[in-house]
């Protein structure tokens, strides 16, 4: 492999020109339930195809996903129908904070939530075809990052024949979910029913697995897996511990809690450059003003105040003793009669006490009426009594067990549930005020 060119592979990844967002894509979305998509290519980096040529590499080298231009991701989320606001980085993660919502690119997998309207499942296609290209192809492996242009990715793509289960056998794990709508009556393609999504992935993933979890006649959340859920203890990644996700998402907002976001641009030209300055540093004010900055020290955040109203935020979180590295995101639809907030992060706590800590503070940053908690955390069934170092899977399971007896001062549960799959875990709590 060519020497590395840092830089060079920087500019070729950093491609896309932030005028060619429309005003009209800054206004908030209504809907704000989210659909939530991660799909992992491998268990961890170090089983990448290319990882063992790319060892002799820097850290934070671009290799596998992150080596795809953003204008090639851009092509995906046209299809999506939304636009990338802006980006940050670290060694090990590119966070695009979205028109509607974030994605995250890591070498070896990628989650992609969109809300209002969007057609997230219409652009699965594209995104594998996208993989296959970055991950799979020996002509692309033999390239350098500095030389993988979006020109480059599109020919790829083009030239690409395979059928949609050929593009789903690729996939080592998917997951698809998303809380009921408000109004599923305004969603577009498949998203305007759960079965109609069930089907789509289907067609891309045998032994696929759709659940729905919660009161059907009330709040519930819908779940899609596929592939390898088991955990594979030969490639583990320390840095990250087991895969965590804790997922906050609340409705019937506070009137004092809404009023933080909604905001006044005063910029009427047609400088969108200026408007998304303006939108940013409002977006960073409205974070330290009301407590999200603080959630993790050391984060690394980008945060976005939509005209007249709407708030997002992705922050990449470092290492701790307390924590794992990984991200947060924050979206805020603040308008009253449908109000709502989600909180999601991937960041593995070193205790029960330290989850129940975190939800706290988020709940009474945004004092919900209504609001669901879930944990979706990798178990190793296959060795449960066994010593566990810090951060592992024999803890993140402590921490599920807990956390099912989670008691919030001011609100009644409503469900308590748990599911136990191959490799996973997930609890599913409710609640409501009284």
């Amino acid at each position: 492999m060519a020497t590395y060119d840092a830089a060079a592979a920087e500019r070729q990844w950093n491609d896309t020109d932030p005028a060619s967002i429309g005003a009209e894509d800054l206004s908030g979305p209504f809907e704000g339930p989210e659909k939530l998509l991660e799909l992992w290519f491998a268990p961890c980096l170090t089983a990448l195809p290319e990882y063992e040529a790319a060892r002799s590499l820097p850290h934070g080298a671009r290799i596998g996903l992150r080596r795809v231009p953003k204008s090639t991701w851009e092509s995906m989320l046209d299809m999506v129908k939304c636009k990338t606001l802006s980006t940050i980085s670290t060694a090990d993660v590119d966070a695009y904070l979205l028109s509607e919502s974030s994605m995250f690119v890591y070498p070896h997998k990628i989650v992609l939530k969109t809300c209002g309207t969007t057609t997230l499942l219409l652009g699965l296609e594209r995104l594998l075809r996208i993989a296959k290209a970055a991950l799979f192809d020996e002509e692309t492996l033999g390239v350098s990052s500095a030389s993988v242009s979006s020109a480059y990715f599109s020919q790829a793509v083009a030239n690409e024949t395979d059928d949609l289960k050929s593009l789903g056998n690729m996939v080592y794990r998917c997951f698809y979910s998303r809380k009921s709508f408000m109004f599923p009556e305004k969603q577009k393609g498949p998203h305007r029913d759960w079965m109609l999504e069930t089907q789509l992935l289907d067609r891309y993933f045998d032994n696929g697995a759709a659940y729905t979890v919660g009161k059907m006649n009330g709040s519930h959340w819908l779940l899609y897996m596929a592939g390898d859920q088991t955990v594979d203890e030969e490639t583990p990644d320390r840095r990250y511990g087991a895969d965590f996700t804790l997922e906050i998402l609340m409705t019937e907002l506070a009137p004092e809690s809404t009023q933080c976001y909604y905001f006044d641009l005063a910029n009427n030209s047609e400088n969108v450059s200026a408007s998304l300055s303006k939108g940013h540093v409002l977006g960073a004010e409205c974070s330290q003003r009301v407590g999200l900055a603080s959630l993790f020290p050391d984060a690394q955040m980008d945060a976005f105040a939509f005209e007249p109203c709407g708030y997002s935020a992705n922050a990449l979180v470092p290492v701790s003793p307390a924590n794992s590295a990984g991200y947060w995101t924050v979206h805020v639809t603040p308008e009253q009669g449908s109000s709502y907030a989600s909180f999601e992060t991937n960041v593995l706590l070193d205790s029960a006490a330290s989850v129940h800590a975190l939800a706290m503070r988020v709940i009474n940053v945004f004092k919900p009426g209504n609001f669901t908690l879930t944990l979706f955390v990798s178990v190793d069934k296959r060795d449960e009594s066994g010593s566990h170092e810090p951060c592992d899977d024999g803890d993140a399971a402590d921490i599920i067990l807990s956390t099912r007896a989670l008691q919030v001062d001011g609100y009644r549960t409503s469900d308590r549930i748990v599911y136990e799959f191959d490799g996973y875990n997930l609890l599913f709590l409710s609640f409501q005020r009284t």
